[in-house]
């Protein structure tokens, strides 16, 4: 969760992470020469550097609530590689469709991509739970920008997209919806720690 800093801590912050980007960014800006801005007439090189969260330990109002985050954090971890897969995946499927102009090319090609999930994905996911398949399902959407929903009639068939959905319903799957991350706060916060490696 991200919270307010004393000013103190902040600079100091600043201060170690500029020291060791700058170091990191001399040795590979050696021999080449920066852009520079002039303040009183002393110019000083200009370098863009990465962003930087800041995110501090999660507090609680009480032990229940503390329970639940703990469990939701668990869960993302457990899902979390088959979402990045999956986002992985996608990119390089819509790559190599790009390349082929021929339908049957693509089609093809989808099928042959669907029976090397099919052996990789199968049994690992028939050991998540009801909960786990459902954050999965968000993060693909989270990922991909796409509900599951629409990912499966674009490189399956809307039929299957169909079917799918109404098998779904019975699991309490939402496979239409679009991930928002201002709905879905507490896994935004921890998605984003995992991201920058901050969850132990």
């Amino acid at each position: 969760m991200c919270t307010s800093v004393s000013p103190v801590r902040f600079i100091l912050l600043l201060w170690l992470i500029s020291s060791a980007r700058n170091i990191a960014l001399a040795q590979q800006m050696e021999g080449k020469l920066l852009p520079t801005i002039t303040v009183n007439n002393v110019e000083y090189p200009v370098a863009s550097l990465p962003n930087v969260t800041i995110i501090s330990k999660r507090t609680f109002a009480d032990q229940v609530s503390q329970y639940k985050f703990n469990q939701l954090k668990k869960n993302l971890l457990v899902v979390y590689p088959y979402a990045v897969r999956a986002s992985t995946l996608y990119n390089e499927l819509n790559e190599a469709l790009s390349e082929k102009n021929k339908r049957k090319d693509q089609r093809k090609y989808i099928k042959q991509k669907q029976n090397e999930l099919e052996k990789e994905f199968t049994e690992p996911l028939k050991n998540l739970t009801t909960t786990q398949g459902e954050l999965l399902v968000k993060l693909i959407s989270r990922y991909t920008g796409k509900s599951v929903y629409e990912l499966i009639s674009d490189y399956k068939n809307p039929m299957s997209a169909f079917l799918w959905n109404g098998a779904g319903k019975m699991w309490g799957y939402h496979l239409k919806e679009v991930y928002k991350p201002e709905e879905n706060r507490d896994i935004e916060i921890i998605m984003r720690s995992v991201e920058n490696q901050y969850v132990r």
